[in-house]
C-alpha cells in the first residue's frame, strides 16, 4: 500500500459488520455492502452539503418508504458511521464482488474525496 492510502473495502466491512450474521451468500453480502454504501454516501453528503442525485434519492426513498426494516438498517448505520467512521469522508463510488487468482472472492470499493467533488 502506498503511503496515506485507506482500504475503504476494509473500513466498509467493518462499517457493514452488524448486519453480517456469517451465512450470506455472495450475493446477499454484496446486497448488504451496497446497504452500507448507501448509508455511508448518506452521511458524507450530509455533512458535506452535497446534492443528492436522482439514483440515491430514489433508492433512499424506496428502503425507507416501503420497508420499515431497511429504514431501521439506514438508520442504524448512519448513526455507526457518525460514531465510529467519522474521520472518512470519501465518498463510495463503486462496490462489487471481485475473483482473485485463487478464486476466493472479495470486497472490491473505490472511494472519491467528498471535497473534491464540487470542485
Amino acid at each position: 500500500m502506498k503511503r496515506g492510502h485507506v482500504a475503504y473495502s476494509a473500513i466498509l466491512i467493518k462499517f457493514i459488520q452488524p448486519l453480517l450474521n456469517g451465512e450470506e451468500d455472495v450475493e446477499e453480502y454484496l446486497t448488504k455492502a451496497r446497504m452500507g454504501m448507501i448509508a455511508w454516501n448518506f452521511h458524507v453528503s450530509d455533512q458535506n452539503r452535497l446534492p443528492y442525485d436522482k439514483v440515491m434519492k430514489a433508492i433512499l426513498k424506496r428502503m425507507t418508504k416501503e420497508n420499515s426494516e431497511g429504514k431501521r438498517i439506514l438508520n442504524q448505520l448512519v448513526l455507526r458511521k457518525e460514531r465510529y467512521f467519522s474521520g472518512y469522508n470519501q465518498l463510495l463510488t463503486k462496490v462489487e464482488i471481485r475473483t482473485k487468482p485463487d478464486d476466493s472472492s472479495t470486497l472490491y470499493v473505490e472511494s472519491y474525496p467528498a471535497d473534491k467533488i464540487l470542485k
